[in-house]
């Protein structure tokens, strides 16, 4: 059903798109036959028709002798189609496409394209040429040209400037269709990791490179991604090495669409080549500026189809929204610098036309929004940070429509906006189905609360399932994704405290007694698709630590060979978990990091009963609670170990991978950033010492 939403989400803004291009000035592969029909606009201004103007356009004085008075109109038709360079009967009809929008625009008259056909096809019998004319000064009655020859000049002027034009709207076609080929790769390779494909090759030599080189590694060798870089107050988030090779083509991308000659031919009416270059710059950027919204706005979707299809996390396409952000703004400024430099001398005139203030409305709030979305600002006011970034963005397309409604190019915005609407939509419905349900909220462990909730009927659920959590009150459009297990018939969600709404729920908690009922909604379910992939290998190590452990455990539920390796800080840890940890089979590894003790090997049960009066010391090297002494864990698991310390992940890894019988494993982590960093530091190292075919799965998301 939400694949079926999706595509029809993408099925209906293209149509609404088209759509819109009959009623909304188009640009996009319109300009065909402007440059003939403009340059002979200006050859015909030479004459004098015995005419009087109906004065119902916005320019009849001038506009309404060609387009409404059959001499004038083959007069001009004439010299297009003899200007032109292309003398086939499609270019034909193009130019008197342009003569019909021009004349809707400008004129009194609204004819269909087919009246200019038949008024040139008339005008083609009795034209008179230029030569037998006595005197041009008095009123013509006949159908005439103007002399080419003197128009030659401007005419090429027209086609370089038309050229520009196009070229911004072709080159924005070039960024999409560079996003369409990496969806093409990713898909296929998405593919192959859906099935067994992946699991056969990944053991190849060339297969291997690519995971050590490309695919696996960080930016830098040993360094940080899923943890942020910088400052306190100066911070930000590298990409991986992939997502940084992606980003250098589309840098060279921009750097050649930005460089592409401009075509300039001789003295025209943009003046001196300066200055025209200034106009024809200015153009292009901007046009690429409108051309990446709609890319920014589908990145940016939660229900965005593209996350089936690639098996992109929703990391990477935020990832991409802003690398393409950046660019955006970038656009946006040399179109802003250049017209301005353009307009010196008139540029307090222009600000008086809406269409010139709203432009640089929109460029001053790309720039605000561009400074809101800094990382520092993102992580210490999120909640206050989307909902601004969201009202900023709806006023940046309002300022975008009202710049280039008369202009063109709207198709961009048309395409972004029900992209948009449909994301909306999709959102509205999933949470409509889940309504408002009554939650009981936990304490289970220090800043740790459990959300539990009986699930919908309709809710379809498997391993690596989050959903945005909303709780009801006076702010209640806040949300935040957690990974929801299912235990029993109710879905659940294990939140560790951190700041806004999070903090706000846990002192109401406490406040109550550790223990609180709460109307919530579960926008969901949506997942990163990684448990299907994992099911494909022959065997399983999944690798867990901190608030990653609930979805990590849901997956070794499903494994039937391998082992779960699970950092926590306490025995109280382990203890919260306990509906989880007694659906898995496999063997578990269980490392406290804030507990003192003697390693042991049991079942479950053997491990917690009696573990005072035997060799497990329960005395703390931090805080520990009088809970962690006397806690009981049921169940009949075999062969799980505990283990004191922080764990050497390098050993761990490298001894579960060799010792391993199977041929094929897929390791799936979801931790802290630093131990997702380091796993990931440590799998580019070994994979291609490591005989066997390996996938690394990432369930960690940031941004």
């Amino acid at each position: 059903m939400n694949g079926f939403i999706q595509w029809s989400t993408l099925v209906l803004a293209l149509v609404h798109k088209c759509y819109a291009g009959a009623y909304i000035p188009s640009t996009i592969a319109n300009n065909k036959g402007s440059a003939e029909y403009w340059t002979c606009d200006t050859g015909v201004d030479l004459f004098t028709f015995d005419y009087i103007p109906l004065g119902l356009g916005p320019y009849s004085e001038y506009y309404d002798a060609i387009c409404g008075y059959p001499p004038a109109i083959g007069t001009i038709l004439i010299c297009s189609v003899e200007l032109a360079y292309d003398k086939s009967e499609e270019y034909h009809e193009l130019i008197f496409k342009t003569a019909t929008s021009s004349c809707d625009q400008y004129s009194s008259y609204h004819y269909e394209w087919t009246y200019y056909k038949e008024q040139y096809e008339n005008a083609t019998k009795y034209y008179q040429p230029l030569d037998e004319i006595a005197n041009i000064s008095l009123p013509l009655y006949a159908p005439t040209s103007p002399n080419l020859t003197s128009l030659e000049l401007e005419y090429k002027g027209y086609r370089g400037y038309y050229f520009d034009l196009d070229s911004g709207t072709w080159f924005s076609v070039g960024i999409c269709g560079y996003f369409l080929l990496l969806i093409v790769i990713s898909a296929i390779h998405n593919f192959f990791r859906q099935t067994s494909i992946a699991r056969s090759i990944n053991n190849s030599k060339f297969s291997k490179l690519c995971q050590k080189y490309i695919i696996f590694p960080t930016l830098f060798p040993n360094g940080k991604f899923a943890q942020e870089c910088g400052w306190t107050y100066f911070s930000g988030l590298f990409p991986n090495r992939i997502q940084f090779i992606t980003d250098v083509f589309l840098f060279g991308l921009q750097i050649a669409f930005y460089c592409v000659s401009y075509e300039y031919k001789g003295t025209w009416w943009f003046g001196s080549p300066e200055h025209a270059w200034q106009r024809f710059v200015a153009d292009r950027t901007g046009i690429m500026a409108f051309g990446k919204i709609p890319l920014l706005v589908l990145f940016a979707g939660r229900n965005n189809f593209l996350l089936f299809i690639t098996g992109w996390s929703y990391s990477t396409f935020l990832h991409f929204h802003k690398v393409v952000a950046c660019w955006m703004a970038l656009d946006t400024l040399i179109h802003s610098v250049a017209y301005t430099i353009n307009s010196l001398g008139y540029y307090v005139l222009y600000l008086q036309d809406t269409y010139f203030a709203c432009g640089v409305a929109a460029t001053v709030l790309c720039g605000v929004i561009l400074l809101q979305a800094m990382h520092p600002f993102r992580k210490f006011f999120y909640e206050y940070f989307l909902v601004i970034h969201v009202v900023l963005a709806i006023c940046f397309l309002i300022m975008c429509w009202y710049h280039c409604r008369e202009l063109g190019w709207l198709e961009w915005l048309i395409a972004a906006c029900c992209v948009w609407f449909f994301d909306r939509l999709i959102r509205i419905i999933r949470m409509s189905a889940f309504g408002w349900r009554t939650a009981t909220l936990t304490v289970v462990d220090d800043q740790l609360m459990k959300v539990e909730v009986p699930k919908p009927a309709w809710w379809y659920h498997s391993p690596g399932t989050y959903s945005y959590v909303y709780f009801a009150g006076w702010i209640f459009w806040e949300n935040h994704p957690f990974t929801t297990v299912l235990e029993g018939d109710n879905l659940c969600a294990y939140i560790r405290v951190k700041r806004g709404v999070t903090y706000r729920m846990w002192n109401r908690l406490i406040a109550n007694n550790n223990k609180l009922q709460c109307k919530v909604c579960f926008e969901g379910p949506y997942s990163n698709g990684g448990s299907p992939k994992l099911n494909k290998y022959e065997e399983a190590l999944l690798i867990a630590g901190g608030s990653g452990a609930p979805g990590i455990l849901e997956n070794a539920a499903k494994a039937t060979k391998g082992k779960m390796i699970w950092v926590a800080q306490s025995l109280q840890t382990v203890k919260a978990y306990q509906p989880l940890l007694e659906k898995v089979n496999i063997e578990i590894e269980i490392y406290l990091t804030k507990q003192d003790g003697s390693n042991r090997a049991c079942t479950v049960q053997d491990l917690f009963i009696g573990s005072e009066s035997e060799n497990l010391s329960t005395e703390s090297s931090g805080k520990e609670s009088d809970s962690d002494k006397n806690v009981e864990l049921k169940g009949d698991l075999n062969n799980v170990s505990i283990s004191f310390g922080r764990p050497n992940l390098d050993e761990l890894i490298n001894a579960s991978v060799n010792n391993s019988s199977a041929k094929s494993i897929g390791i799936m982590a979801c931790g802290p950033p630093v131990m997702m960093d380091d796993i990931r530091n440590i799998i580019t190292k070994n994979v291609t010492i490591w005989d066997k075919s390996v996938d690394f799965f990432d369930e960690f998301q940031i941004w």
